[in-house]
């Protein structure tokens, strides 16, 4: 459970109760109608009740002083979904949506999580295949996937909200992955699969790259037609047991000459895209911890056509919640697309 922060905790119940005067007064005096369009969505969060959430409108002053002294955030209140420890933290589903329309699916770090991360073994050694035969798994040559946790998200979010994502699958890689010189630092993989679960499990190891069954190497070769695949993004044989292949973008900067601090990619597997993978570096989250980094939101590239309808991301965002001490990635700014 959370608890409000120290700082908070000192100012005692003046402040406490000169900012639920001001919040009382935006609710009930009137507004002009042009100032009501200033108007912001904050989750309310009491420092007397953290485990009690409520959606409120307020004017961008009142959001502020929220969102500053107190556990509250900005978007309506968030559908949680399943949660997972990891380092001195725990990982957690989440989704925010304003009636049948998505505004962010994500997940939380909370606090601890980047700390006591493991490093050793270099995986959780699910997903091994003894490549030389030799009776033995070698646990830095012949395992993939680092530490994975696959997050479903809240029921009552999907059953209201129509889009293809189902769970978040957060993979920590301690010593990053290939290409070497590229993506070989400390780094999370957060899969966002719009298939189910089964489905990846199904992605056996195996002699195939990178460590994948050959039958199932094969179906991950199969691309969807080109107009549903972003431009820029390639097939270079990224597949992986229990995720699919990764399509990257070669134009992304760490292909030419700057350090990998995050990136975009596209899962597919059978002709259908499967996921969508924002990967960041370890660096660049504890950045936004520390405040060296100021959390925003990049863009998507979009395909052309849809195979699937729904309401699909055009941004992802890293940002760093202070007041709640949480890391945040999300995808933001839906748009309803048909399947084309």
């Amino acid at each position: 459970m959370s608890h409000p922060p120290t700082s908070s905790r000192r100012r005692g119940p003046l402040r406490a109760a000169v900012l639920a005067l001001v919040l009382l007064a935006s609710v009930f005096v009137p507004l002009h109608p042009a100032s009501a369009a200033a108007l912001v969505t904050v989750c309310e969060v009491r420092p007397a009740a953290p485990w009690h959430e409520r959606t409120v409108r307020v004017p961008k002053p009142v959001a502020d002083h929220l969102v500053r002294d107190t556990l509250s955030y900005l978007g309506p209140c968030a559908a949680y979904g399943e949660r997972a420890r990891l380092g001195r933290g725990e990982l957690v589903a989440y989704a925010q949506a304003e009636g049948p329309v998505p505004t962010a699916i994500g997940v939380i770090f909370r606090r601890g999580t980047l700390d006591g991360l493991p490093y050793h073994p270099p995986t959780a050694g699910l997903w091994c295949h003894d490549r030389d035969g030799d009776g033995t798994v070698d646990p830095h040559a012949e395992c993939a996937g680092g530490y994975e946790n696959a997050l479903h998200l809240s029921p009552a979010f999907k059953r209201k909200v129509d889009t293809p994502f189902t769970y978040v699958l957060v993979n920590w890689n301690p010593h990053g992955h290939i290409p070497e010189g590229v993506w070989d630092t400390p780094h999370f993989d957060v899969h966002f699969y719009l298939n189910a679960n089964a489905e990846r499990l199904a992605i056996r190891p195996g002699p195939c790259p990178v460590l994948t069954h050959c039958d199932d190497y094969r179906l991950a070769k199969i691309l969807p037609p080109a107009r549903y695949i972003p431009p820029g993004y390639e097939d270079v044989d990224a597949v992986e047991p229990a995720m699919g292949n990764h399509l990257i973008d070669p134009s992304s900067p760490e292909f030419h000459g700057s350090p990998f601090t995050h990136t975009f990619l596209f899962g597919v597997y059978n002709g259908a895209i499967t996921f969508y993978e924002p990967m960041v570096n370890l660096t660049y989250y504890e950045g936004l911890r520390d405040g060296t980094i100021a959390g925003r939101c990049f863009p998507i590239k979009q395909p052309a056509a849809w195979q699937r309808g729904g309401w699909y991301p055009t941004s992802y965002c890293l940002r760093y919640r202070a007041n709640r001490g949480e890391l945040v990635t999300s995808l933001e700014n839906f748009v309803y697309r048909k399947a084309t």
